[in-house]
């Protein structure tokens, strides 16, 4: 399999994203956030389709290797993860880099009702753009997986730079395999993107590798909402 980006579009609708998924992602149990939650999430979820501009893509290639303790080189472009992901990076033959984002209309409808004081209407406006673009990898993933599995081949977790020790300014590297404002996303001199609500990361491929159970509980970063979630789930 040689290099090749595949690009995706999708509608809001798509992503099937729930009332009940927002409850969870802002703590509580699914189906049971007081009153008036419930009514205002499903009047986000309805403005949101208007919002957001979802596009996302995947460099597969099986070009790459782990070429020393906590790194992988693909396509020629080292990146340095760590040995936490390392070790699940241990057996791929292959890994696929993505990015995908919902644009930058959620996150700004979400700044503005927030600078005109309707904090709580904008902080669920900002937990929806994370479920979307974290619904849109996950969809994306899953196209990727049947493909691979028609081949034999199996994934392993995906990450990316900011999470289990991997550093932000990686994200320069996975610019250097994109082209300039690919998908409309930019990066800052931070190494943040813009817009806010996108992903990066790495899938590993391959005969011998297999998805385990996020050490999110080991995690030091206490701000990561897929963290809380995941905890959530665990409890």
């Amino acid at each position: 399999m040689s290099a090749a980006a595949k690009n995706f579009t999708f509608s809001f609708l798509e992503l099937n994203l729930t009332v009940q998924d927002v409850e969870e992602a802002m703590g509580y149990p699914r189906g049971e956030s007081p009153d008036p939650f419930p009514e205002m999430i499903a009047s986000a979820l309805n403005h949101s389709a208007g919002l957001c501009d979802i596009k996302g893509s995947l460099l597969v290639s099986e070009q790459f290797s782990l070429i020393r303790s906590g790194a992988f080189t693909i396509e020629g472009v080292t990146f340095s993860i760590g040995e936490k992901i390392a070790r699940q990076l241990r057996n791929a033959e292959g890994g696929a880099l993505f990015i995908c984002t919902a644009g930058a209309g959620i996150g700004d409808k979400s700044k503005q009702l927030m600078a005109a004081g309707e904090f709580m209407e904008g902080y669920i406006l900002d937990i929806i753009g994370s479920l979307t673009v974290e619904a849109t990898i996950e969809k994306i993933q899953s196209i990727l997986e049947i493909e691979l599995l028609l081949m034999g081949k199996r994934l392993a977790n995906r990450y990316s730079p900011g999470y289990c020790g991997w550093a932000l300014s990686e994200q320069k590297q996975f610019f250097k395999l994109f082209p300039e404002n690919f998908c409309g996303i930019k990066l800052s001199e931070s190494c943040l993107m813009e817009p806010a609500k996108s992903l990066s990361g790495v899938i590993g491929f391959g005969k011998e590798v297999r998805r385990t159970a996020y050490e999110c509980e080991l995690c030091e970063l206490k701000t990561c909402l897929y963290r809380k979630i995941r905890l959530a789930k665990g409890r």
